[in-house]
């Protein structure tokens, strides 16, 4: 039997899946706005706009339009992947555990750890971007579960460069830079490098005694450096461990070598099934192919 969230879940997945006239209708001033905004404005100005969301699961956040427009109009990044995720997260976040969450962007996915925690509970929120870390802040600000942190999870512990895209594009931002050969969106939309402090979560971990049952990693590219400096970690503990996985960009490489170096550490490839549930993934790619799907999240787990 499904809980409440997932039973909100499963409707908000049946809605983003339907037709522009159900999105409408389910929301009219919500998705005239949203949608205007991202058609219409957005081309002109190049300007993001801030706007308050509310989850499926009951946390109020704020987001920047036009780049989360989904979790705007439904309460939810719709994606197929990101759908299973939360799926598997209500299935494997208890009470008391600690989640960390690399790559948290506007802190979609540690809101939802926050709730599922609960208050014994702690989730790690590392964003790396200067002006997503300030709306992750105030988004974290009400729950005292959450510790937000402006660095870049590495291999190493100093200084880094890190690339800040336009507001449509933040979800891209990233250590590593995509081959702009293989994006126009990337030539139209050039990134802003700033600097950052890196940090190697096997450090950080021992230094704040925390031990994470999930460790969540979204960082477009960077996924090695990230696994390379948490690898003492992985190898003393058994934490589950989620990643984007894309098959056909130029990021691919990395996500094939994250995998790899994971595998040399005991770790098995694992696919998140439409229930949250987990089943043993051999071939990633060649699932993803017959699945039809370019970008997924994988679990890896000993």
């Amino acid at each position: 039997m499904l809980s409440k969230l997932e039973q909100k879940l499963e409707k908000i997945e049946r809605l983003a899946r339907g037709s522009v006239l159900d999105r409408l209708l389910n929301d009219p001033l919500r998705y005239v706005k949203a949608i205007g905004y991202w058609r219409l404005v957005y081309p002109l100005t190049k300007r993001g706009r801030f706007a308050q969301a509310s989850t499926f699961f009951g946390a109020k956040m704020q987001v920047v339009l036009p780049s989360a427009t989904e979790i705007f109009l439904f309460g939810a990044k719709t994606h197929d992947s990101e759908i299973r995720l939360a799926r598997f997260l209500l299935k494997n976040l208890k009470p008391g555990d600690t989640f960390c969450d690399v790559g948290a962007h506007f802190g979609y996915f540690s809101l939802l750890a926050s709730q599922l925690v609960g208050e014994k509970g702690k989730v790690l929120a590392f964003e790396a971007s200067r002006s997503t870390f300030g709306i992750l802040q105030k988004n974290a600000a009400p729950f005292a579960n959450i510790m937000p942190l402006h660095r870049a999870a590495s291999d190493v512990d100093k200084v880094l460069v890190f690339n800040e895209f336009p507001a449509l594009y933040s979800e891209y931002n990233s250590l590593v830079l995509p081959e702009i050969k293989n994006a126009t969106w990337i030539k139209n939309n050039p990134s802003q490098p700033i600097e950052v402090t890196g940090v190697r979560l096997e450090d950080f971990f021992a230094e704040g005694k925390a031990n994470p049952d999930i460790i969540k990693i979204d960082v477009e590219g960077a996924e090695p450096k990230v696994l390379q400096g948490t690898a003492h970690f992985l190898q003393d503990n058994s934490p589950l461990v989620v990643m984007e996985y894309l098959l056909s960009n130029s990021q691919n490489e990395a996500h094939r070598e994250a995998v790899a170096f994971a595998q040399g550490i005991g770790y098995q490839v694992f696919r998140i099934g439409d229930d949250g549930g987990l089943s043993p993934c051999g071939n990633i790619e060649a699932t993803m192919s017959k699945l039809g799907l370019d970008s997924d999240n994988i679990v890896l787990r000993k």
